[in-house]
């Protein structure tokens, strides 16, 4: 056997204080048990007592973890301690999102006591029903705590806590179907076309531009000179979500948004002095100076793009290579978005005369 696959948990007694020197995997580390020998002999033959024990189910945990086979110690411990132990490590939303998840698990009967080893599906399951119907949540907080409460679920497998994944079989709380505010072409005119101030400019030729690109506001922030092509001309980002690489070819309309017959170094800013904050009360005066009711943000002009490109004949899979998405399924919302569409399908039918 190579030095690598020895182990080790050994007590060791620095300063009074107790440790386990764990060796494992070529790597030697001290585990402070946090415990203080006394003055006095026979407390201290109790101490050591305890400090064994915790030695034996140290080296049972690696054990159990280099073989594949579920901890019988941590699967002990409770999903809701499981949370808290999580929760010291996740990022500031998540953290915010465990402290609510342990508040409707801990309201869950059985909740707050049960313990990783005694999860089944038919738990899981009666979890998801109770968070779905029975807690009077929306249904996005209900799904937001059960992808918490689930996902912790699935590290303690990962971990080797768990022999199995109860959460494999039981459905998830689905998500609300998605409310994709789009503009049509004769709003879009009406917003080209209204009288704005002069430093909103930038934001009015973004917007705009987004509405013949699909470019997320991200990218609009970050897109260079460098980043058009002429022959063909073009646009070529790599998109700052995803990460995707996009080529999104320019019509006339997005061309003469930001040409102004300059010379440009190749990282000048195509929209300048662009930023991300919010915008709201400034496409609100935008909206009225338009006279148009719906309330308009950034993403308006990607999910415009997308509708008006679906009605215009692009098909789905072509829509989503434009707008960079991994998944079709994400495009997909857009082939059920408007009236227009379902119009020309019905039209689209032989016709038919009846005697």
């Amino acid at each position: 056997m190579n030095s690598r696959g020895l182990m080790s948990v050994k007590l060791r007694i620095k300063n009074n204080r107790i440790y386990l020197d764990v060796y494992h995997n070529g790597r030697r580390k001290w585990e402070a048990l946090n415990i203080s020998l006394s003055d006095d002999k026979d407390t201290n033959r109790e101490i050591l007592r305890i400090a064994e024990i915790c030695r034996a189910k140290r080296e049972m945990q690696i054990l159990t973890a280099s073989w594949g086979v579920a901890d019988p110690v941590g699967g002990s411990m409770s999903l809701y301690s499981y949370l808290e132990k999580l929760q010291k490590r996740a990022g500031t939303s998540a953290k915010q999102n465990i402290t609510k998840s342990k508040k409707h698990l801990k309201n869950f009967p059985g909740g707050e006591v049960i313990q990783l080893k005694q999860i089944t599906s038919a738990w899981v399951q009666k979890l998801h029903d109770y968070l779905k119907k029975d807690c009077g949540l929306k249904q996005s907080s209900s799904r937001t705590y059960e992808a918490e409460i689930r996902q912790a679920i699935r590290t303690a497998y990962k971990e080797n806590l768990i022999p199995l994944d109860p959460t494999i079989g039981v459905k998830t709380i689905k998500p609300n179907e998605p409310n994709k505010i789009f503009l049509n072409m004769d709003e879009v005119r009406k917003l080209a076309n209204a009288k704005i101030r002069e430093q909103w400019e930038v934001i009015k030729r973004a917007f705009l531009f987004g509405c013949n690109t699909g470019l997320r506001v991200s990218d609009l922030i970050a897109l260079e000179w460098g980043n058009i092509e002429r022959e063909p001309l073009q646009v070529i980002i790599r998109q700052k979500k995803t990460e995707s690489l996009v080529y999104i070819p320019l019509n006339d309309t997005a061309w003469n948004l930001i040409n102004d017959n300059k010379a440009h170094n190749a990282k000048d800013k195509i929209f300048p002095c662009l930023t991300s904050g919010c915008h709201y009360a400034i496409f609100k005066k935008w909206e009225k100076a338009a006279g148009i009711t719906k309330r308009i943000g950034w993403h308006t002009a990607r999910h415009t793009f997308a509708v008006m490109s679906l009605e215009n004949g692009v098909d789905i899979y072509t829509l989503s290579k434009l707008l960079g998405h991994r998944d079709i399924a994400t495009t997909q919302v857009y082939a059920k978005a408007t009236d227009k569409m379902k119009r020309a399908a019905v039209n689209a039918l032989p016709e038919l005369w009846v005697n």
